[in-house]
Protein backbone atom coordinates (compact mmCIF):
# COMPACT_ATOMS: atom_id res chain seq x y z
CA UNK A 1 0.00 0.00 0.00
CA UNK A 2 1.42 3.42 -0.91
CA UNK A 3 2.46 5.81 1.80
CA UNK A 4 -0.05 8.63 2.21
CA UNK A 5 1.23 11.94 3.53
CA UNK A 6 -0.53 13.19 6.68
CA UNK A 7 -3.36 15.69 6.41
CA UNK A 8 -2.02 19.16 7.02
CA UNK A 9 -4.51 21.82 7.97
CA UNK A 10 -3.57 25.05 6.31
CA UNK A 11 -5.34 28.01 4.86
CA UNK A 12 -4.97 29.22 1.34
CA UNK A 13 -3.29 32.58 0.92
CA UNK A 14 -5.34 33.41 -2.19
CA UNK A 15 -7.85 31.94 -4.58
CA UNK A 16 -5.00 31.02 -6.92
CA UNK A 17 -3.34 29.06 -4.11
CA UNK A 18 -6.63 27.33 -3.31
CA UNK A 19 -7.06 26.48 -6.99
CA UNK A 20 -3.61 24.87 -7.11
CA UNK A 21 -4.41 22.83 -4.01
CA UNK A 22 -7.70 21.66 -5.53
CA UNK A 23 -5.93 20.62 -8.73
CA UNK A 24 -3.30 18.77 -6.69
CA UNK A 25 -6.00 16.88 -4.76
CA UNK A 26 -7.90 16.10 -7.97
CA UNK A 27 -4.78 14.67 -9.60
CA UNK A 28 -4.04 12.65 -6.47
CA UNK A 29 -7.51 11.08 -6.65
CA UNK A 30 -7.19 10.37 -10.36
CA UNK A 31 -3.70 8.93 -10.01
CA UNK A 32 -4.85 6.44 -7.36
CA UNK A 33 -7.96 5.17 -9.17
CA UNK A 34 -6.28 1.86 -10.14
CA UNK A 35 -5.24 1.21 -6.52
CA UNK A 36 -8.71 2.05 -5.24
CA UNK A 37 -10.25 -0.36 -7.75
CA UNK A 38 -7.90 -3.12 -6.62
CA UNK A 39 -8.44 -2.49 -2.91
CA UNK A 40 -12.24 -2.43 -3.14
CA UNK A 41 -12.61 -5.01 -5.95
CA UNK A 42 -14.74 -2.65 -8.02
CA UNK A 43 -16.32 -4.35 -11.03
CA UNK A 44 -16.64 -1.31 -13.25
CA UNK A 45 -14.41 0.40 -15.78
CA UNK A 46 -11.88 2.95 -14.59
CA UNK A 47 -13.58 5.55 -16.72
CA UNK A 48 -16.73 5.32 -14.58
CA UNK A 49 -14.73 5.82 -11.37
CA UNK A 50 -12.80 8.72 -12.88
CA UNK A 51 -16.02 10.32 -14.12
CA UNK A 52 -17.58 10.07 -10.66
CA UNK A 53 -14.53 11.71 -9.08
CA UNK A 54 -14.73 14.50 -11.64
CA UNK A 55 -18.45 14.90 -10.97
CA UNK A 56 -17.81 15.29 -7.25
CA UNK A 57 -15.21 17.99 -7.92
CA UNK A 58 -17.47 19.73 -10.45
CA UNK A 59 -20.24 20.05 -7.85
CA UNK A 60 -18.16 22.68 -6.04
CA UNK A 61 -16.66 24.31 -9.10
CA UNK A 62 -18.20 27.73 -8.53
CA UNK A 63 -17.29 28.13 -4.87
CA UNK A 64 -15.41 31.40 -4.62
CA UNK A 65 -14.83 31.80 -0.88
CA UNK A 66 -11.28 30.76 0.06
CA UNK A 67 -12.30 29.56 3.54
CA UNK A 68 -15.05 27.38 2.09
CA UNK A 69 -12.59 25.95 -0.43
CA UNK A 70 -10.18 25.17 2.43
CA UNK A 71 -12.91 23.27 4.29
CA UNK A 72 -13.83 21.35 1.13
CA UNK A 73 -10.15 20.56 0.56
CA UNK A 74 -9.79 19.22 4.08
CA UNK A 75 -12.88 17.04 3.67
CA UNK A 76 -11.65 15.83 0.28
CA UNK A 77 -8.22 14.99 1.68
CA UNK A 78 -9.75 13.12 4.63
CA UNK A 79 -12.05 11.22 2.29
CA UNK A 80 -9.06 10.34 0.10
CA UNK A 81 -7.06 9.08 3.08
CA UNK A 82 -9.97 6.98 4.32
CA UNK A 83 -10.47 5.51 0.86
CA UNK A 84 -6.83 4.78 0.13
CA UNK A 85 -6.16 3.30 3.58
CA UNK A 86 -9.22 1.04 3.14
CA UNK A 87 -10.91 2.46 6.21
CA UNK A 88 -14.18 2.47 4.29
CA UNK A 89 -16.30 -0.56 3.65
CA UNK A 90 -17.19 -1.73 0.17
CA UNK A 91 -20.75 -0.44 0.60
CA UNK A 92 -19.47 3.04 1.50
CA UNK A 93 -17.56 3.26 -1.77
CA UNK A 94 -20.49 1.93 -3.81
CA UNK A 95 -22.74 4.57 -2.26
CA UNK A 96 -21.00 7.15 -4.47
CA UNK A 97 -22.05 5.32 -7.59
CA UNK A 98 -25.70 4.55 -6.90
CA UNK A 99 -26.72 8.00 -5.67
CA UNK A 100 -27.75 9.26 -9.12
CA UNK A 101 -28.39 5.96 -10.85
CA UNK A 102 -31.55 5.09 -8.93
CA UNK A 103 -34.70 4.60 -10.98
CA UNK A 104 -36.96 7.62 -10.88
CA UNK A 105 -39.98 7.06 -8.68
CA UNK A 106 -43.33 7.06 -10.38
CA UNK A 107 -45.82 9.78 -9.53
CA UNK A 108 -48.92 7.77 -10.44
CA UNK A 109 -51.20 7.10 -7.52
CA UNK A 110 -51.58 3.36 -8.18
CA UNK A 111 -47.82 2.85 -8.43
CA UNK A 112 -47.36 4.62 -5.10
CA UNK A 113 -50.15 2.55 -3.59
CA UNK A 114 -48.64 -0.74 -4.75
CA UNK A 115 -45.22 0.23 -3.37
CA UNK A 116 -46.75 1.36 -0.09
CA UNK A 117 -45.73 5.02 -0.42
CA UNK A 118 -49.22 6.51 -0.09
Amino acid sequence: MPLVPPVVTRTSTSLADARQRVIRLYRLWQKNVPQIMIDYHLCMPQSVVRAKIRENFEKNRYVSNARTIDVLLLKGQMDFDETLNVWKQYSHVLRYFDANEKDPQSTKYLDKFIEGRV
